[in-house]
């Protein structure tokens, strides 16, 4: 795999036949996974000697094609479910999870809907309005507080969701295709909005998606699974910390060497 030599400042790249290794971490460690593997039953291997260690506050993309495992291993992550082999340690404790479903309560305002996670989380009574309130105007849906989960847009319910998962207050945030279900726009807005959320919070994310462009745009790092067994196969890392938007032509050339990148390993796995 070449690189562009007009972009060396922003991205690095091992070889694409080499499978990456852990890097020596610059931050303290979120996220630490040595030689994980996953299988069900006595079924075949789902992920396969996965090692990675992420940094506290980065942005990390896992990207893949379908059934590569990308969403068994953010489950792991969650404590959702076990490794057959292999350690994973967060270093806060438990992390929060959002999911492509809102799964808001319909009966529920989005402030209540809010409020829920924070009484979940121990925060007496009268302190969790103003908390929640605080959490929807981050998300910038302040205004939208009263309203119930019908009257949203589905934009709008994704970021009452993300609201809830930050009333956790958790230090490590696993997105599992959060906007998949979304029109072109309202993702590119809610990119945004996640893109800013980070910026101010600090929180380190995990970002599953099959979107190369999503993950060409969001990500600081961007981890390429193999089709199963899951493996890290390549990792991209983005220097540049400036806003990168979709319709860019730097998003636009790594995602081209990421969809190249995937193609291979599609048709290895089909051969």
């Amino acid at each position: 795999m070449t690189t562009d030599p007009a972009r060396t400042s922003l991205l690095t790249a091992p070889p694409a036949s080499v499978a990456v290794a852990p890097t020596e971490p610059t931050e303290p460690t979120a996220i630490s996974i040595a030689a994980l593997g996953k299988r069900y039953g006595t079924g075949p291997l789902v992920l396969d000697d996965i090692n990675l260690n992420i940094e506290a506050g980065q942005f990390v993309c896992l990207l893949g094609a379908s059934g590569c495992g990308k969403s068994t291993l953010l489950n792991i992550i969650a404590g959702l479910e076990k490794p057959t082999e292999g350690t994973v340690t967060v270093a806060s404790g438990k992390a929060a999870v959002m999911f492509q479903d809102a799964a808001l309560f319909p009966w529920l305002t989005a402030g209540r809907n809010v409020e829920l996670a924070l009484k979940l989380r121990g925060m007496p009574r009268a302190a969790r309005r103003p908390a929640a309130l605080e959490l929807l105007d981050l998300v910038n849906l302040a205004d939208a507080a009263d309203k119930r989960p019908h009257e949203l847009s589905g934009g709008m319910r994704q970021r009452v969701a993300l609201a809830r998962s930050l009333a956790q207050d958790r230090k490590v945030l696993l997105m599992d295709e959060p906007f998949a279900a979304l029109d072109a726009i309202t993702r590119d807005l809610l990119h945004e909005e996640l893109e800013r959320v980070w910026k101010q919070t600090g929180r380190t994310i995990v970002f599953v998606t099959h979107n190369v462009r999503e993950a060409a745009r969001l990500g600081q790092r961007i981890l390429l699974m193999s089709s199963r067994p899951g493996r890290v196969v390549n990792e991209w890392t983005i220097t540049d910390t400036g806003s990168r938007r979709i319709e860019s032509p730097e998003v636009a050339r790594l995602g081209d060497e990421i969809t190249d990148q995937l193609r291979q390993e599609i048709r290895r796995n089909a051969a």
